[in-house]
């Protein structure tokens, strides 16, 4: 299992389920568990303008320096003029997509509606071993258990 931290609001945009590609400078072999977290970073303005746009004004859910889903990074992509042409308009709105960047495909997204307060770091971390239980519990369930930080 690994996890990547985000600013926001591009970490609820795949928690809520708008944004299933994450787009990065870097591929990765890695397949698998992954959870998102949220970085403490300050939103900025125009950020937040982007999220109520895309979102169509839902209530303003942006938690900082905390896990805010759980999913699984089925493939990573390295973009192509075609590949990019494929995405829709939603996507490409969410993201940074040029040829030679990465695009990393995210399957059976899972909302951590509490959140949890965590450290986050640069790259693709491991998270703690606690993370583990909980995150098949979140895949078979749909739901975060977690009353604690772990």
């Amino acid at each position: 299992m690994k996890a990547i931290t985000l600013w926001q609001p591009w970490a609820s945009l795949i928690a809520q389920g708008f944004k299933k590609i994450e787009t990065r400078s870097w591929g990765t072999n890695y397949r698998g568990a992954l959870l998102i977290h949220a970085a403490k970073r300050p939103i900025k303005a125009e950020d937040i303008d982007l999220y109520v746009r895309i979102t169509n004004g839902q209530a303003l859910d942006l938690p900082l320096g905390k896990i805010v889903a759980a999913t699984k990074l089925s493939n990573c992509v390295e973009m192509s003029q075609e590949f990019i042409f494929k995405q829709s308009d939603l996507e490409i709105r969410c993201g940074d997509w040029r040829e030679g960047r990465w695009a990393w495909e995210l399957s059976e997204i899972v909302q951590v509606d509490i959140g949890i307060p965590v450290k986050g770091k640069q790259g693709l971390w491991v998270p703690n071993q606690g993370w583990k239980d909980e995150y098949s519990y979140l895949m078979k369930t749909n739901k975060c258990v977690v009353e604690k930080r772990i």
